[in-house]
């Protein structure tokens, strides 16, 4: 029973940190949002290529102290590439409070107004 339990907690928590990064995805017209649902890295890639980078970039992640200072870059220049306050940056550094931030920032983005943006390539 417990083994299924931690399965289930695992799936919960890959589709609650994976809507935020679809919603973005979908509303940057990304062409494969549903990426956002690959656990562990999934959300990365969506949010990189909605500021028109590479998803490879998320490697940089798994590697010690420069995960950090990628973290530190990547919540500066999303709110910057999708022409959305600094303030965003600030909201997104607090611990526990990033995921409900992250939910808000994905809900309140209004699409671009440009058709054909980032595509994900």
């Amino acid at each position: 029973m417990s083994g299924l339990l931690v399965i289930v907690i695992l799936v919960i928590a890959v589709v609650v940190g994976g809507i935020p990064a679809y919603v973005i995805g979908k509303r940057r017209n990304v062409e494969t949002p549903g990426v956002a649902f690959v656990p562990v890295v999934g959300p990365t890639i969506v949010i990189l290529w909605s500021i028109a980078r590479s998803g490879w970039l998320c490697v940089l992640t798994l590697i010690p102290l420069v995960n950090i200072v990628f973290d530190i870059w990547l919540i500066i220049e999303v709110p910057r590439s999708h022409d959305r306050s600094s303030w965003w940056s600030v909201a997104f550094i607090v611990p526990g409070f990033n995921l409900v931030v992250f939910y808000l920032y994905a809900f309140t983005m209004e699409e671009p107004a440009t058709a054909g943006g980032p595509t994900g390539a």
